[in-house]
């Protein structure tokens, strides 16, 4: 059930893979979600799903029933991950495969706990006041939400292949970045991802889509990409990172994801722009606009839309540069949120009146 050894490497059993397809469909909800939260989607003018339009107008009602989906896939997600590691954890091998197995799926497991207590609490919150969440009917803080993934992913490097640990190193940098600890972030950046890795869900199962590809393709109109994100794509790299096209509706749709393509969580492109950043913070060595058109000249090979290197960047260039070349990852939400900005909302963002998607009312009686 927790998989078997194949050549010496070790292949997942049915348990672990429901964990990974558990994750599929929990980031698929919330990280569409962040955009209507952000200035990354609007709605469109006559919606399949009122969620995105809810929540782009700042009005989620508790009782919408995509909602209760997107809280209940985050919550499976999380259960089953937490499940695997007990099970594994039960296993007492001699065998040196089974050994393995049990290694291997303790890995997973903890990758994938890790991820879903971050999604927690970086998606949902009880009130805006009380930044908590329910698990196992019981109040968790979102500082020890960050910390359990923290854990969780700690507790799986000693067992983890090289690349693994680059994975995980990632995420970790990825966690500090999102919790403004930007000590952990740099403490973990140069032992990330290398040129081309990343971590993404897979579409293969079954009929299942690219997320963004279903809510906002040229033929969907659930959502739209928001015309304040297309109206600052100016360089030939913003709008190839950007594609968009006009809808037969007048909406912008979304050019980018092809309807397998999978669903990007993080890669080496988003460690380059948190190396600018740490950069800019004085937290690490190097150039930050040097780090930043390493990630330019994949969308524009020429150079031309590459950033001056001469000229010191300041956060607020990398705000605005996280959000045309990190667009679709959940990012956008997070950065408003920790740099305390407006973006192009209206209201702005610190003005409106949720920052996080609220816990179902069902879930708080």
């Amino acid at each position: 059930m927790l998989g078997r050894i194949d050549k010496g490497n070790y292949v997942t059993g049915p348990v672990i893979a429901g964990v990974w397809r558990a994750g599929a469909t929990a980031a698929s909800d919330l990280l569409v979600a962040s955009g209507a939260i952000a200035d990354e989607i609007t709605s469109t003018a006559v919606p399949n799903s009122p969620f995105y339009k809810e929540l782009d107008e700042d009005k989620l009602s508790p009782d919408n029933p995509s909602l209760f989906s997107s809280w209940s896939n985050v919550q499976n997600y999380r259960a089953r991950a937490e499940d695997a590691i007990r099970l594994a954890e039960q296993q007492n091998p001699a065998e040196a495969d089974k050994i393995k197995v049990k290694q291997g799926a303790l890995l997973n497991a903890r990758l994938h706990a890790g991820y879903a207590w971050m999604l927690l609490a970086d998606y949902f919150t009880v009130n805006e006041a009380n930044h908590t969440v329910y698990a196992d009917h019981v109040l968790v803080t979102h500082e020890q939400a960050y910390a359990k993934a923290q854990r969780y992913w700690e507790e799986a490097l000693p067992m983890a292949s090289e690349q693994e640990k680059r994975l995980l190193h990632a995420l970790l940098t990825k966690l500090g970045i999102h919790t403004q600890n930007y000590a952990l972030a740099a403490a973990h950046i140069n032992q990330s991802f290398t040129t081309l890795e990343n971590f993404a869900f897979l579409n293969t199962v079954g009929t299942v889509s690219n997320a963004f590809f279903s809510a906002m393709s040229i033929n969907s109109r659930d959502a739209a990409v928001d015309p304040t994100l297309v109206a600052v794509l100016k360089t030939t790299a913003d709008k190839v990172r950007n594609p968009v096209v006009k809808a037969p509706k007048g909406h912008w749709s979304l050019t980018y994801f092809k309807e397998r393509d999978p669903l990007l969580v993080t890669d080496f492109d988003e460690m380059q722009l948190i190396r600018a950043e740490l950069a800019v913070r004085g937290l690490i060595a190097g150039n930050a606009a040097a780090y930043v058109n390493t990630v330019i000249l994949k969308s524009d090979a020429t150079g031309q839309s590459n950033i001056q290197t001469q000229i010191p960047l300041t956060l607020t260039d990398i705000t605005a540069i996280r959000r045309i070349y990190l667009s679709w990852r959940g990012t956008r939400l997070i950065d408003l949120r920790r740099f305390n900005i407006d973006g192009d909302l209206t209201p702005g963002f610190t003005k409106r009146k949720y920052h996080w998607i609220g816990v179902p009312e069902i879930e708080t009686r």
